[in-house]
Parts: C-alpha cells; structure tokens; sequence
C-alpha cells in the first residue's frame, strides 16, 4: 500500500535545524497555491458566467460578490507569500550580519507565557564575543519543549550577536 506524506501549506525547508525565534527558513508548498489559483479562476469566471441581473440573498449582485470573494483569495495569497519572503529575509539578513559568540548559561527560568504550547525561557547568559567585551545578558526567547533540556545551568551554548548592540542576541 503506498502511503503519501501530505505536505504543510508552509513547510520548512528539509535539514533546516528550527528556531523559534526566527522561524525556519520556509518554503512555499506550490500545489496548494495552485488550489488557490483555481478557486480565484473559478470565481472570476463564475462572475462572467452569471447573470447580470442574478442576487445574493441581501440583494447584491452576485458577479459582483463572486470577485470581491476572487479578490479576497488573491490577496490573502499574497499576503501569505509575501510574509515568508520577509521572514526568509530577516532570518538571511541576521544570518550573514550577526556573529557566532559562545554564552554561558548563568540562570533559566520561566516567564509564565506559552506561545503555541511553547514556553519562553528567560536566560541569563555571560556572552563572550570576539567583537565585544564579555558582559552579561538577560534573553527572553520561545524555546521548542524538545530542545529545553540543552539549556542547563553551566551549560556553554552558541548565539548569535548584533554587531550593533552586544545586548541583543538569538541563541541558536
């Protein structure tokens, strides 16, 4: 029997490790964009097709609700697309401008927020980066419930620096 694995509408990209931060790098799943496409077609030319005189139930002409419903699906399409670009931007824009830095986890506690059933961790960390002096950095950040056991008190661990503000970090 053969089993096909249905795909995410946004999935991410295969051997991209996650970041609740930044998100994962996405990917458009093209085949449900096309289901999109279809209904907008399908509005639009349903518009064409009926009768000028034909009304909704309120009273409204009802080509006029079949493209105002084709716009609507355009526009969140768009919209969903443009998001991940933006978002691949930014995670691309901090992956080549930020520096890698080693933090030393001095304190984890719990904020008491839960973001799509995801804690966020509060950390207290002494970064040591090659750009800036040590110092120490108090983070707020969502952290996957399968990762959090890595966050260990003395535990060194891997971030990302702003080259511009030493206090603003990513842990990785």
């Amino acid at each position: 029997m053969n089993h096909r694995k249905c795909r995410p509408f946004l999935a991410p990209i295969a051997n991209e490790r996650y970041n609740p931060f930044m998100g994962t790098r996405m990917r458009i799943n093209w085949s449900v964009f096309g289901i999109f496409a279809i209904i907008i077609v399908g509005f639009i030319v349903a518009g064409f097709l009926v009768s000028p005189k034909a009304e909704t139930d309120d009273g409204y002409p009802l080509n006029i609700f079949f493209w105002g419903m084709a716009g609507i699906f355009l526009l969140s399409s768009l919209g969903i697309l443009s998001w991940v670009q933006l978002s691949n931007r930014r995670r691309e824009h901090i992956e080549k401008t930020w520096f890698d830095a080693e933090a030393e986890i001095l304190e984890v506690s719990e904020t008491g927020t839960y973001i799509n059933n995801q804690p966020k961790i509060r950390f207290r960390l002494h970064v040591d980066s090659p750009f800036h002096p040590p110092c120490e950095v108090v983070h707020k950040q969502v952290i996957s419930l399968i990762t959090l056991a890595q966050f260990q008190l003395g535990k060194t661990i891997t971030v990302k620096v702003n080259p511009n503000d030493p206090q603003d970090i990513m842990i990785l």
